[in-house]
């Protein structure tokens, strides 16, 4: 799965910036240069998901040795924001677009960044990687923005099975969730930012209030490692896929299951809800995507084409 990413985010950032004119006019190789260094050879290797910024001005791309942002009009290469200790896996744009958060493999730790500026404001601790012969490994395995973009949310790999929810003006920890017992592999909060939804690999999705951390529902009836979760636009239901084969839908409110989606013949990796809620469309390693209606749970169409 992180080879297919990388190489997803590799193709997106080739055609972006291939198709851009005067690309890396800035000097990147004077960019982020570590004490007493001249020059950089290279750029790292592209290590997860680029992103836009939420104007859709800049492109954050995650490498091997920090976080590239690039001005999309132009390709210029603005900043390189390093601190990270191993591959930075993926960045998210604060709502507003004033801020980044990126989290890495192997330091443990999620970082916010002033977007503008490149600065660091903080660096978010707690999370508990696996201890080995040779030091700490570990990282986290998701990250996100409340809506007001007041608040941080991550989870923990299995050696840690946190979510811990962060000031995001501050960088203090307010809250560590647990009940997990097995990596968190997708955190969200709801549209209201009240409460915070976490899949994990112990087969269960847990919802919590983001005010208190107190835990509100377990939702069991996957049998295998759930891979996502998100709510509905509404704040309704939540919708998580498993590689079990199927999405479930929840009501968010009691955490009553509302329908199984089937079809998929493989593990179903992500789900997501259209802007309006009425529809939810799942991505599987059986090469297919398929979208079912929100409140029914009928199959609408199935994609085909992928290899």
């Amino acid at each position: 799965m992180m080879k297919t990413s990388v190489y997803l985010s590799s193709v997106l950032f080739f055609v972006i910036f291939a198709l851009t004119p005067n690309t890396f006019a800035q000097d990147y190789t004077q960019l982020g240069l570590p004490e007493g260094a001249a020059r950089r050879l290279g750029k790292g290797r592209i290590s997860g998901s680029v992103k836009y910024s939420p104007d859709g001005s800049r492109l954050a791309v995650p490498s091997s040795i920090g976080i590239w942002l690039y001005d999309v009009e132009n390709g210029d290469a603005l900043e390189l924001l390093t601190g990270h200790t191993g591959y930075v896996l993926s960045v998210v744009f604060s709502p507003d677009g004033s801020q980044i958060v990126s989290w890495g493999r192997d330091d443990d730790t999620v970082r916010v960044w002033n977007a503008a500026t490149g600065a660091e404001l903080h660096t978010l601790t707690g999370h508990i990687g696996e201890v080995t012969g040779s030091g700490t490994t570990g990282y986290v395995l998701s990250v996100d923005f409340s809506p007001d973009g007041s608040q941080i949310v991550s989870g923990g790999s299995s050696w840690d099975s946190t979510v811990r929810v962060y000031d995001a003006a501050t960088g203090a920890e307010r809250h560590t969730l647990t009940g997990h017992r097995g990596g968190v592999n997708s955190v969200d909060f709801s549209p209201d930012g009240s409460q915070v939804v976490s899949a994990s690999g112990d087969h269960t999705v847990r919802v919590y209030d983001a005010e208190t951390g107190a835990e509100l529902h377990t939702l069991t009836g996957h049998t295998k490692w759930v891979n996502s979760a998100v709510f509905s636009p509404d704040g309704s239901q939540i919708a998580s896929a498993s590689w079990d084969n199927t999405v479930r839908v929840y009501d968010a409110a009691t955490g009553a299951e509302r329908h199984t989606l089937t079809g998929h013949t493989d593990r179903v990796n992500s789900a997501v809800f259209s802007p309006d809620g009425s529809q939810i469309a799942s991505a599987s390693w059986d090469n297919t995507v398929r979208v079912y209606d929100a409140a029914t749970g009928a199959e609408r169409h199935t994609l085909t084409g992928h290899t």
